[in-house]
């Protein structure tokens, strides 16, 4: 039995007991996937998939709401005597019961089609419930309805719920079907009292000048509906006046008519962002007795934002028809900037975000839009920077995230996540595909062993995780806890076997790592989950050895089990004997970190090295009196002796030295890589991932530009010392509005170029309406023409030598490219690095390791609590200690928020042993417990025991 059966099953299990009476009567009807996933013991956000699926087939029967509730169909049409034609998607509860409620065929059908319109409005069960409330109250109002004002910033969607408020009259039938919504903005004529009569009373023919024929007026298009006077604030007394007739008796006159009166039955809103008491005559508002305000984005609560989000991207994928792949980091931006024109900003910010990644999509062939975070305009990024912002409701609404959000045109509903990394369900089939896809790019089968490699190890490790065992190999006394000694013993032999046959030694934690995998495989094969890939066979033939040895594996398993393994399994133990323990003697990635200055580099490294417990990165210093050959010439020996033979990445602080690593390469035929514009973090993470026994070069590489999109890429053609720049260059920017423009296109390249002070570079805008003196070399500013690296814009100023690169090239092209090559072949400054001393060491890591807590507020409390805890304990005060406490305290704090603890194997017994320093540990965590509203439970502080424990 698959997942969708399973789901399935579960939901008709549910459904039988519903009874007919329930379909009319109760107010609370269906289930939601949590109930059904808890049934069906499948994840909740799997199941809520399969259920989806389930509607769109026909099978289920889904009601939106919060939460969305879904029923059997097949149930459903038997109890009622219904027959759904393709199983039906209700917008509300009330929709579904009303259904069924109806006898007339022809009714239902009308139901079906047409539905409470604010069911539909994001925040009708939550910040706006009380403005929907008074909408439809001011809607149903006998005998006419209640002339309302809407009020609320700009942006927030005051249009759109008088749009909403009209849609809800045609529902509710409280105007014709036949009534229009007509719409007129005030601020269009507010300087002219007698136009805006005209529009809307009417006028008659010579009422004024240059009226040559009678006109009717918008009062009388709407009569029996609905008029939205939108910046009703700029309506001119005038006009308010002449409205109190209309408004308390239902008639009117055209302007300069005098004989007559005529009749309308016109329901007003007005809306505007100004005070209603010092913009509107008191008497017009005695005649408005309903005011609806509607709440600023910042007002409306996280979750709101996200479905916002949600929806505006959907809205553009169906505009463009094309997927988006959308980064977290994005959505997060999106969720925390300061979006001061609410709704409306925030839905033109994703436009134009989608606009330039269709621009990308189109220029490069892409199958998709993707959108990363190197896409946000300033304002929306400053967003990732808001550490203060709703962390709480951000974290939760994120809870599952993972690398990208998807968005497909078939799909307006629910966003897919995808993770290239998730092997808990779909191991076989991640294994597939990524083969696949890198022999279709050209990989060799070694380079893909690799790449598996790494999604093996990590399947091992979440093994491990899940056991409690990943820090360190349990002895068998304790492993015998979390695996059975026969399912150990089993795997012991059946590796001993595999030995022999692959003349290789397997360690004991690939010992472990198979015993947990076939326990794993045996709870999935009891519960029917485990699907296999078809092609993962296919995959394991290119390794002929192994899978002459996995099938060996498989007969010892199934013997000493007792149990019947699929032969698919096969492909999968022959991946693991490739892969796992595959480098015995451990090989890893070198590190070197080149900077200028006397000893900028040596620092970086030693906090590196210090932290992570290793002397593997190297430093080479860079002093400003010393020749760039001589620095090279010493990089090239320090390559030589550190190489494992799997290559060494150079951690460089200045973009010539990119230059260093293919030198070095042709030079010494080691492969080498450069990053540029390095920080103490990004070489902390480049160590730590260096050290990883399944890491290659390239993935190390790809690994530490992904987790910093704003590393600039500068690459030379050779090598030159940048400690002679004394006098700026310049790029000119220009565009054919002027100035002001120009100005903006400075911008965006300050924002694109973050290195342009390092290598005093100035951006000078221009007006190409001043003259320029064409007799000379002197241009628009104080200097020659070889001091200008580029003119970026849309007017080429057509200066000899001087590269002209148009702003579409900027945006969408290689422009970028041009202006670093140009600039990186620049001298440079004096340059000197960032020191970085004492605790701010300890904040600046934490920046880099937090996903959304404080790091100054983390580090604050909890070193507080190390100070309180070394005196309480009477133990000397280290680094190394100091340093083991801060980062495992700040990272159990953001589990903890998450409600993510971690087991500990034997607390009670610890608790006893150790009473007193418990105690002492219990105490000094009451000042965080309160800070961040969490609560520390025992397990958690078994582990800061051992922290002092080891010492």
């Amino acid at each position: 039995m698959n997942r969708k059966e399973k789901v399935y099953n579960a939901l008709g299990k549910l459904t039988q007991n519903i009874l007919l009476k329930d379909l009319t009567e109760n107010s609370d009807i269906g289930f939601d996937a949590e109930t059904i996933s808890a049934i069906a013991q499948v994840d909740r956000s799997n199941a809520s998939r399969e259920l989806n699926e389930l509607a769109r087939e026909g099978k289920a029967i889904k009601i939106n709401g919060r939460p969305v509730k879904f029923l059997d169909r097949s149930h459903l049409e038997q109890i009622a005597k219904l027959d759904f034609e393709n199983g039906y998607i209700f917008d509300t509860l009330n929709d579904f019961l009303k259904f069924f409620n109806t006898a007339d065929t022809a009714e239902k059908e009308k139901i079906e089609k047409m539905s409470d319109p604010f069911d539909r409005i994001i925040g009708s069960r939550g910040s706006l419930a009380l403005a929907i409330k008074q909408a439809k109250a001011a809607i149903l109002y006998p005998p006419k309805g209640l002339h309302t004002l809407i009020t609320g910033p700009t942006g927030v969607g005051k249009t759109t719920f008088a749009e909403m408020m009209y849609q809800y009259a045609l529902y509710a039938g409280s105007i014709p079907n036949d009534a229009k919504l007509v719409i007129f903005n005030c601020s269009e004529y507010a300087d002219n009292p007698q136009l805006i009569l005209s529009q809307l009373f009417g006028h008659t023919k010579g009422a004024f000048t240059g009226a040559i024929n009678e006109k009717a007026g918008l009062v009388e298009m709407s009569d029996r509906g609905i008029l939205l006077l939108d910046e009703i604030h700029r309506l001119p007394p005038e006009a308010q006046e002449m409205l109190f007739l209309l408004m308390d008796k239902g008639i009117y006159r055209r302007l300069g008519e005098t004989d007559k009166y005529r009749q309308a039955t016109v329901l007003i809103i007005g809306a505007t962002t100004e005070n209603i008491n010092s913009a509107l005559l008191k008497t017009f508002l005695r005649r408005v007795p309903m005011t609806i305000n509607l709440p600023s984005l910042e007002e409306r609560p996280m979750e709101e934002r996200m479905e916002l989000i949600e929806e505006f991207l959907i809205n553009e994928v169906n505009n463009v028809n094309v997927p988006v792949k959308v980064h977290k980091d994005v959505i997060r931006a999106f969720l925390q900037y300061n979006c001061t024109g609410n709704i409306g900003q925030l839905k033109g910010d994703i436009q134009l975000l989608c606009a330039r990644g269709f621009l990308d999509y189109k220029t490069y062939g892409k199958k998709e839009i993707e959108i990363n975070i190197n896409f946000l305009p300033e304002h929306v990024y400053t967003g990732l920077l808001n550490q203060e912002k709703s962390r709480n409701e951000i974290i939760n609404l994120l809870r599952y995230e993972k690398d990208y959000y998807t968005f497909t045109p078939q799909d307006r509903e629910n966003f897919l996540t995808v993770d290239n990394y998730d092997l808990s369900d779909n191991l076989y089939k991640e294994i597939t595909d990524k083969y696949n896809h890198y022999f279709k790019i050209g990989y060799s089968g070694s380079s893909i062993n690799e790449i598996i490699s790494e999604d093996i190890e990590k399947y091992l490790k979440e093994l491990m995780k899940k056991y409690n065992a990943e820090k360190e190999l349990p002895v068998k006394e304790e492993l015998f806890k979390i695996i059975s000694p026969k399912v150990y013993n089993a795997a012991e032999m059946a590796l001993t076997l595999a030995q022999q046959k692959l003349n290789r030694t397997f360690s004991t934690r690939a010992v472990i790592g198979l015993a947990m995998h076939i326990s794993a495989l045996i709870e999935r094969i009891s519960s029917g989950e485990i699907i296999y890939s078809e092609e993962i066979n296919k995959i394991a033939l290119n390794n002929p050895e192994e899978f002459r040895a996995a099938k060996l594996v498989r007969e010892v398993l199934q013997q000493e089990l007792e149990i019947n393994i699929p032969k698919e399994e096969i492909g999968f133990l022959t991946m693991f004997l490739s892969t796992v323990d595959s480098d015995t003697s451990y090989k890893k990635i070198g590190v070197i970190v080149l900077a200028h200055g006397e000893s900028t580099a040596s620092s970086i490294a030693n906090v590196a090295n210090s932290l992570l417990g290793t002397d593997h990165c190297r430093a080479i210093d860079m002093p400003l009196d010393v020749k760039v050959e001589e620095i090279l010439n010493k990089t090239i020996e320090k390559v030589k002796s550190i190489d494992e033979g799997k290559g060494v990445l150079l951690l460089v602080d200045m973009g010539s030295l990119i230059a260093f690593s293919e030198i070095i390469t042709k030079k010494t035929n080691i492969p080498t890589k450069s990053i540029e514009n390095i920080s103490t973090p990004i070489v902390i993470e480049a160590v730590r991932k260096s050290l990883l026994p399944e890491m290659s070069l390239y993935t190390l590489v790809e690994d530490i530009k992904n987790a910093n999109p704003y590393i600039g890429r500068m690459v030379s053609g050779e090598v030159i010392n940048k400690a002679d720049i004394t006098e700026p260059k310049v790029i000119l920017t220009t565009c054919i509005s002027g100035k002001g423009a120009a100005v903006k296109i400075a911008q965006l390249l300050r924002n694109t170029l973050p290195f342009l002070d390092e290598y005093n570079v100035k951006i000078k805008p221009v007006d190409i309406t001043e003259k320029v003196n064409q007799a000379g070399n002197k241009t628009l500013y104080e200097g020659t023409i070889n001091d200008l690296i580029a003119v970026v814009g849309t007017v080429d100023l057509q200066l000899s030598g001087v590269p002209f690169i148009p702003i579409d090239e900027l945006i969408i092209g290689d422009g970028i490219k041009k202006i670093e090559k140009s600039i990186s072949g620049l001298n440079a400054g004096p340059y000197e690095k960032e020191e970085i001393s004492g605790d701010s060491v300890f904040v600046k890591l934490l920046e880099g390791m937090l996903t959304f807590l404080d790091a100054k507020k983390a580090f604050k409390f909890v070193n507080d609590s190390y100070i309180m805890l070394v005196k309480m304990l009477g133990i000397n005060d280290t680094r190394q200690l100091k340093t083991r406490y801060i980062f495992h305290n700040c990272c159990m704090i953001e589990r903890l928020i998450q409600n993510d603890i971690l087991p500990y194997s034997g607390i009670e017994k610890l608790i006893k042993e150790k009473r007193d320093i418990y105690e002492k540990v219990k105490y000094t965590l009451i000042d965080i417990e309160e800070a961040f509203g969490i609560k520390v439970p025992d397990t958690e502080i078994g582990y800061i025991m051992d922290i002092f424990d080891t010492q």
